[in-house]
């Protein structure tokens, strides 16, 4: 796959698809924006292998069913059509959602709620796993069939795979937990089940994370073991790296605290008593402002040159990445092959084309991360649209 540029669109959840989670003029609408403005590839906000690895923010793009190619091709067919091109990111979000929005139990390597959904999942059997597997290959196929550039398997932010890679959510004994080895077993195996699937010239990527904030949660060293255990399956074309849980906090976005997005449009919080909104405001949400990481640019750039180190295959780093001259400096000093970014391509989506033409040496996006709290409730949109004024 040969990109005219070195900035990609890293995946948001968009909410833009309809109730069964086809995708929409809407979100063609909203890919068009990066296209147009200059970006070289999109990678779409994360589309569901399968029911019980449903969502539960809004309307999640879905890829579980044959009957969702037609509509997944006649996205991608316009894509083409204006010159973009476009990678389908598959997901199965595990303990990271609620049986209510999936209508089946969740899934995950280890009977461990998540902190953030407080839903105790089923420990996974191998029946379910081997399902699991097959579920990936299954959506490769299906993307690939509707035309998209590639696949991205998401194995970041606390979701299923995720969750087996870490040793805070995976406390198995058996032949998936354990050992590094073990944990990442799942995840080689999806690999190269995808890659049997989609043949050996489909590019296929893997998204993963560079650190944790939890007990025994992923830490930059075991992020950079885990990349060379994807190269060595020879099944994978490129990584991207990122951070962060939902548990975590906003490890993963960083920026400001979003407090009234949050009691606005996020749920349960959104549904609490004005009173019960009050004293949360006035006594919970100063001390999570306290232990939210600062935000700087690049905060996944230090491991990622440890990951470029490691590996031959092309990196490509989200978290933060706000200023021309930073990313410039991170391909040309080597930490990194590829920038991607969403936060600022929502309220700038031709943020590429002022790059290149001098018109802009640094986005506009201030951090607020409404953008990241609303889509629990709502279609993905900036909420700082006066930045462009």
């Amino acid at each position: 796959m040969e990109l005219s540029n070195r900035m990609i669109r890293s995946a948001s959840h968009e909410g833009l698809a309809d109730d069964r989670g086809r995708p929409t003029t809407e979100q063609f609408d909203f890919y068009e924006g990066f296209i147009r403005g200059g970006i070289g590839l999109i990678i779409t906000g994360y589309a569901g292998i399968m029911q019980s690895g449903k969502s539960a923010l809004y309307h999640m793009t879905m890829i579980d069913s044959d009957e969702l190619i037609p509509s997944h091709r006649a996205l991608v067919n316009r894509i083409h059509q204006i010159g973009g091109k476009i990678v389908l990111q598959i997901a199965h979000c595990g303990r990271q959602t609620w049986s209510k929005e999936t209508g089946e139990p969740l899934m995950a390597p280890s009977r461990i709620p998540c902190g953030f959904y407080r839903e105790t999942p089923k420990e996974m059997s191998e029946a379910d796993i081997r399902i699991v597997i097959e579920g990936f290959a299954e959506a490769a196929r299906r993307a690939k069939q509707a035309g998209y550039d590639g696949v991205q398997i998401h194995g970041a932010h606390g979701y299923l795979l995720f969750s087996f890679l870490s040793r805070h959510s995976n406390k198995r004994m058996d032949r998936w937990g354990g050992s590094l080895d073990n944990r990442f077993r799942i995840v080689g195996e999806i690999l190269k089940a995808v890659r049997e699937m989609v043949g050996k010239d489909y590019p296929v990527l893997i998204k993963l994370n560079t650190y944790e904030r939890a007990p025994l949660g992923m830490k930059p060293e075991e992020c950079v073991q885990i990349t060379s255990m994807v190269e060595e399956t020879d099944c994978c074309d490129g990584i991207e790296l990122s951070c962060g849980t939902n548990e975590g906090g906003f490890v993963m976005t960083r920026g400001k605290f979003p407090t009234s997005a949050i009691f606005n449009y996020m749920r349960p919080y959104c549904n609490y008593h004005p009173i019960i909104k009050l004293l949360l405001k006035a006594f919970v949400v100063p001390f999570v402002k306290v232990v939210q990481p600062s935000f700087a640019e690049g905060y996944n750039l230090e491991t990622a040159a440890k990951v470029k180190q490691a590996v031959s295959l092309p990196v490509i780093t989200v978290g933060g990445m706000r200023s021309k001259a930073v990313m410039e400096s991170a391909i040309e000093s080597g930490k990194t092959d590829f920038i991607s970014m969403a936060r600022p391509l929502i309220l700038e989506p031709d943020l590429a084309n002022k790059f290149k033409t001098g018109a802009s040496e640094k986005a506009l996006c201030d951090n607020c991360n409404e953008c990241v709290v609303a889509t629990d409730t709502r279609p993905i949109q900036c909420y700082k649209k006066e930045l462009l004024h």
